[in-house]
């Protein structure tokens, strides 16, 4: 199933991990996301690759993953465990994206 025409938000966060991540460079990034469905944000505290990291079960900073949710998901005190999750941090071969593979299990949610 294309994503294209499917009714699905994307929260992007981009937070300052490598030296030239700062608010003022996400505008440039944001073009490469340019979907009307991709919401950007700036977490410039970096609380969220904080946040994100036990959830997750890592060691390290959650930057670079992608989470997917239900429709039904919602942030009480603390950031949701995902229902499915890749990353491009180099923790695991079952993590590791795969953009066909993270398609298929959003395809899954959405049917």
């Amino acid at each position: 199933m294309d994503l294209k025409d499917q009714n699905i938000e994307v929260y992007s966060v981009w937070v300052p991990i490598l030296p030239s991540d700062f608010e003022l460079t996400v505008g440039r990034a944001t073009k490469s996301l340019p979907d009307p469905r991709v919401h950007h944000y700036w977490n410039g505290g970096g609380e969220l690759v904080r946040g994100y990291a036990p959830v997750l079960g890592i060691d390290d900073q959650a930057w670079d993953v992608y989470l997917l949710y239900d429709k039904n998901a919602e942030w009480i005190d603390a950031p949701p465990k995902p229902i499915y999750w890749q990353e491009q941090l180099g923790i695991s071969e079952e993590t590791k994206l795969d953009g066909a593979r993270l398609t298929a299990e959003i395809n899954k949610l959405l049917k």
